[in-house]
């Protein structure tokens, strides 16, 4: 494959999901670390997760779509950076314990989001 057409691949993929990641989060409003606890970001990754979990099992093998959504898409839509951030707040406000809650939902959430949409996509395509 083409370098060039990989790199806009990832490139295309990755700002349609970073709009599409700005557009939830505008959607579900603000965080505030003194009294809200972070859906968007949450519901954002477990989402992009699942999401991830079913093109790997559909499109791992098929480079042009896998490159696009999975690295791009996927990568731009979810928000690691911004949980590490969102849990830094939450400790900092002395919320250890929605920290903490947080932090496993988020990792539980998430693996299940691929383990769940990878067997679903995976049955689907299996005839």
């Amino acid at each position: 494959m083409n370098d060039w057409l990989a790199a806009l691949c990832v490139f295309v993929g990755g700002g349609l999901g970073a709009a599409a990641r700005w557009g939830a989060s505008r959607a579900v409003g603000p965080f505030d670390a003194t009294e809200d606890f972070p859906w968007a970001t949450f519901g954002i990754n477990v989402v992009g997760s699942a999401l991830l979990g079913a093109l790997a099992a559909v499109a791992k093998d098929r480079p042009l779509p896998w490159l696009l959504l999975g690295v791009g898409v996927c990568g731009g839509f979810t928000t690691f950076s911004t949980f590490g951030w969102e849990l830094l707040r939450l400790v900092e406000a002395g919320r250890t314990a929605a920290a903490f809650g947080y932090a496993c939902a988020s990792v539980v959430g998430g693996f299940s989001g691929v383990l769940a949409a990878a067997r679903l996509a995976t049955a689907a395509a299996t005839p």
